[in-house]
C-alpha cells in the first residue's frame, strides 16, 4: 500500500433528506473532495468507513485526512455502517493534518480536528489548498461541476466498484420551501435557494461515471424531483413543475448512456402533484418511460394529525398525499421486465414531533388502512423518530411509537406486500450479497430494495433470479429460478412452494429427467405442474 499520498479522504457516509452514501451508494460528496484534491494537483486515496474499521492502517502516513460523513435521518443499512461520532473524535488525533465535515460536523460536538467545516468541505478545501481566506461557502455552480467532473475517478477505489456500486447525482440541493424555513426537523432548506444543475451537466456526470464501469444510478440529491427547474421557486413553496425540462434532463442521459442497469429516484413533494395534477401527470408518465422499473417517490407525509402538521410547518395534508398516491398507483403500477412495478409511492413517517399526543399514532395507523382497503400500492413505508439539526425532539410517547410500527408492519406493510409481489413471481437481477447463519441475504439494485431471505447458503456477488415462495411483514422469501434439479440441494428442494421433507427426498433420490417421470413421483398432477414451475429437470 502506498502511504506517500497527499491526503486520505476517508468517506464515513452521509444519510440526509435529500443525499444518500451508505454502501452500495456513494454520494457526491467523496467525488467532490477528490476534485478537490486534483485540482490542487495532489495525491490522493478514498477508503470507507468500514474499511478503515477492518484496517485502521488504511490511513497510512498522509499529510491531510479529510473525514466526511453524518446521519440526520437514521436507517437501518445491509451494506454498510456510518462513523460514528466517537469514532470521528478518535481520527482527529492522528499526526496528520485534519479536516472534517458532513453533518459529522455541523451536528455533533467533535473536537480535536484543525479544521471543522461546517458548510461545503470541497469549498473549504479549495480556498485553503489557494491560500485563501478559508470561511464557511458553498461551491458556485462552476466550481461544483468541475470538482464533480474531476473526481469521478474515484469510483474506481470504493471496494463495491463497479458493480453493485450505486451512483447518487444530485440534481439541486435545497428545498422551495426554504421561504418559509421548511419542515421543522428538516436540514435542506439550510442550504438556501435552490440552484438547479443543468440538464447537459448531469448527462455529463453521469456519463463520466459510466465510463468508470458505473451502471446504477439515483437522482437522489433533491427535495422534489417534480420541482427541478419549477416555476416560481423563491416566490411560492409549490413551484409549477415544468415536464418539458425533466423529459429532457431524462433525454440526455439516456443518450449518452444507453446502458444503465438502474436509472432510479427519491424524494417528491406530493403537495405539488396535487396542486398541479395535470402538469404532474405528465411527469409520471415520463418518469415511467424514462426511468427503470422498481423506482419509489418517497412523500414526506409525516403525520396525518392536523394540529401537529400545522406546529411543524409540513409540506403536506392526508388528503393531498391520497390523491398523489392515486395518481402514482394510476400511471405507475404496471408490473415492469424486472418483476416490479414500475413507480410507486413511498411514505415517510416521523415520530416525535412537536405536540404529538397518543391519539397522533392512531390517526396515522386509520390512514394506513384507507389506503389499503382501497387497494392502493405503497412500496415503502418508513418509520422513524426524529432527529433534528436545530432542536432538541423528544420521543413521548414511546409505547404508542412502538404498537404503531408494528401494527404498520402487520396489518399494512404485509397485505400490501403479498398483493404486490404474490407467490410465485420471478424478480430478475437479484444481486446476491451475503451468507449468514446458514441463508443468503440478498435484494435488487433500487432506490429502495426489498430484502429477500434465501432459506440455504448459496454462491454470493452474483446476480440471480429469485422466485418468491413467502412474505414477511417487509421482506420475501425466495429461491434461485430456476433450480436445476441435476445440481439442486436437498435443502433447495425443500424450499419450493409444495415441496416438503419428503416430497424433496423423493425427487432427489428419483432425479427425474422427463416431466412424464416428473408426474408420476405423484398422485396429483396439479400439485406437480406447481412444483415444476420452480424446476430445470
Amino acid at each position: 500500500m502506498d502511504t506517500e499520498v497527499d491526503a486520505v479522504i476517508l468517506d464515513g457516509y452521509v444519510d440526509e433528506p435529500g443525499l444518500l452514501g451508505v454502501p452500495p451508494y456513494i454520494s457526491p460528496e467523496p467525488r467532490l473532495i477528490a476534485g478537490a484534491c486534483i485540482e490542487q494537483n495532489l495525491t490522493y486515496r478514498y477508503i470507507t468507513a468500514d474499511t478503515y474499521r477492518k484496517k485502521p492502517e488504511s490511513i497510512g502516513n498522509p499529510r491531510y485526512l479529510i473525514v466526511h460523513g453524518g446521519v440526520t435521518v437514521p436507517g437501518k443499512y445491509l451494506g454498510g455502517t456510518p462513523l460514528k461520532p466517537f469514532e470521528a473524535k478518535l481520527l482527529g488525533k492522528g499526526d496528520y493534518e485534519t479536516f472534517i465535515g458532513g453533518p459529522l460536523a455541523r451536528y455533533n460536538d467533535i473536537t480535536g480536528y484543525d479544521h471543522k467545516i461546517t458548510k461545503d468541505i470541497s469549498a473549504y478545501l479549495k480556498d485553503y489548498w489557494n491560500g485563501n481566506h478559508c470561511k464557511d461557502r458553498e461551491l458556485t455552480p462552476n466550481e461544483r461541476e468541475k470538482h464533480l467532473t474531476l473526481g469521478t475517478e474515484v469510483v474506481e477505489q470504493h471496494p463495491m466498484h463497479p458493480d453493485p456500486l450505486l451512483a447518487e447525482i444530485s440534481t439541486y440541493r435545497g428545498c422551495s420551501r426554504y421561504i418559509t424555513g421548511g419542515c421543522s426537523f428538516c436540514s435542506e432548506p439550510s442550504y438556501g435557494k435552490p440552484v438547479f444543475r443543468e440538464q447537459k451537466n448531469i448527462a455529463k456526470e453521469i456519463s463520466k461515471l459510466y465510463k468508470k464501469g458505473i451502471r446504477h444510478y439515483r437522482l437522489g440529491g433533491q427535495s422534489c424531483i417534480f420541482s427541478y427547474k419549477a416555476k416560481g421557486i423563491g416566490e411560492i413553496e409549490t413551484p409549477e413543475p415544468k415536464p418539458k425540462e425533466i423529459k429532457k434532463l431524462f433525454k440526455k442521459i439516456w443518450e449518452k448512456c444507453p446502458e444503465i442497469k438502474v436509472l432510479h429516484l427519491d424524494n417528491a413533494n406530493p403537495q405539488v402533484i396535487y396542486e398541479h395534477q395535470e402538469k404532474s401527470n405528465r411527469i409520471l408518465k415520463i418518469l415511467v418511460e424514462y426511468t427503470t422499473p422498481g423506482n419509489v417517490l418517497a412523500f414526506g407525509l409525516e403525520t396525518t394529525d392536523p394540529t401537529v402538521r400545522e406546529t411543524n410547518n409540513l409540506n403536506t395534508g392526508p388528503e393531498e398525499t391520497m390523491k398523489a398516491i392515486k395518481q402514482v398507483n394510476k400511471i405507475g403500477r404496471k408490473r415492469g421486465e424486472n418483476g416490479l412495478p414500475k413507480l410507486l409511492p413511498g411514505l415517510n413517517f416521523l415520530s416525535g414531533l412537536k405536540n404529538e399526543t397518543p391519539e397522533t399514532y392512531q390517526k396515522n395507523i386509520d390512514y394506513l388502512k384507507k389506503i389499503r382497503d382501497r387497494g392502493l400500492w405503497l412500496r415503502r413505508i418508513n418509520i422513524r423518530q426524529v432527529k433534528s439539526h436545530t432542536t432538541d425532539f423528544v420521543l413521548e410517547h414511546q409505547d404508542e411509537f412502538k404498537k404503531f410500527k408494528q401494527k404498520v408492519r402487520k396489518e399494512i406493510d404485509g397485505p400490501i406486500l403479498k398483493d404486490m409481489i404474490p407467490e410465485g413471481t420471478i424478480l430478475k437481477d437479484v444481486y446476491l450479497e451475503l451468507n449468514e447463519n446458514g441463508h443468503t441475504l440478498a435484494r435488487q439494485i433500487a432506490t429502495y430494495p426489498i430484502l429477500i431471505k434465501i432459506e440455504y447458503p448459496t454462491e454470493i456477488d452474483v446476480y440471480r433470479d429469485i422466485a418468491i415462495t413467502d412474505h414477511g411483514y417487509r421482506s420475501l422469501t425466495g429461491i434461485e429460478h430456476p433450480i436445476y434439479l441435476k445440481k439442486a440441494t436437498y435443502k433447495q428442494l425443500t424450499q419450493i412452494p409444495g415441496v416438503g421433507k419428503k416430497r424433496a427426498g423423493k425427487i432427489y433420490v428419483k432425479q427425474p429427467k422427463t416431466k412424464k417421470e416428473f408426474h408420476k413421483l405423484f398422485q396429483n398432477k396439479k400439485t406437480s405442474k406447481k412444483i415444476l414451475k420452480y424446476l430445470k429437470l
